[in-house]
Order: structure tokens, then sequence, then C-alpha cells
């Protein structure tokens, strides 16, 4: 069993892992002074934005659920995705998200699932390696408090 308040630490150790950055934000201020120094570190062009609706601890992996296409391509476009969570979001298993995305998809309408676990890998390729080939080349994780 995994004590509520490990699983932020736990899912930093994880995203971390995976060679995702993870920063942590006491407030909503410090999340945007976070997001612009990712702007002027990476040109506003190449850094997407997008809040998550779960995190999971025992993989380091955000849930963005949106219904709009425009947040789903900022997690898949840019260089950078900068991915904001609140640590009361994250729970501990793969499985504990289900009821949240059973409930959500309940009125029928279109929304898009993401699950990110860290930056964009594959091995397609002669099975050789490669970061940033479907997606970006970073993931930053911004744990806010609460």
């Amino acid at each position: 069993m995994i004590d509520s308040m490990e699983l932020p630490e736990l899912f930093i150790s994880r995203a971390r892992a995976v060679a995702a950055r993870v920063s942590v934000a006491a407030d909503e201020a410090a999340v945007e002074r976070i997001v612009a120094e990712e702007r002027r570190r990476g040109g506003d062009d190449k850094v997407g934005v997008a809040r998550a609706a779960r995190g999971i601890a025992e993989t380091g992996t955000c849930v963005v659920e949106t219904d709009d296409e425009e947040t789903r391509l900022a997690t898949m476009l840019p260089e950078t995705s900068v991915i904001i969570l609140r640590t009361k979001d994250i729970v501990p298993r793969v499985g504990d998200v289900a009821g949240y995305l059973r409930d959500r998809q309940k009125d029928g309408n279109v929304s898009y699932t993401s699950f990110i676990t860290g930056p964009s890998r594959t091995a397609d390729i002669e099975r050789v390696g490669a970061v940033g080939v479907h997606g970006p080349l970073e993931v930053h994780i911004i744990l806010v408090e609460g």
C-alpha cells in the first residue's frame, strides 16, 4: 500500500527515471514564473502547456484529458511539453484512473486522453532508440502543492 503522503515523492522519482524534468511550485504564481522561464529558454513557439487531470505515481505518468484539440496538440507538437499537475490529483496506480475516465465519458462528448510518461521515445527504426520522433524532446512537469 502506498501512503498518500508518499505519492508526490514517488511520482517525482518515477518521472525523473523516464527523463522528465520535474519542478515543484507552491502556488499558481510560481507556476506562471516557471512557465515564463521555460518559454524564455525554449522559445514561445517551441513550448506547449497543458494541465493534467491525474498523475500516476507508480509510473510518473501524467493523464491529460481534454475536449480541446489545441490542448492535445500542445502536448504533442512542440519540442518541450510543460504539464501542470496538482499533487492532490496523483493516484497510486494506473487502475486508479479508470473510475475517473469512466465518469468523464458518461456525457458522450468527444474527448482526448493522453497518458504521457516522459519525452517521446521510439525504437521503430532499425531498433535504435530515438527521442522526440513522435512528440516532444522534453517533458517538464510542474507539480503544484494542493
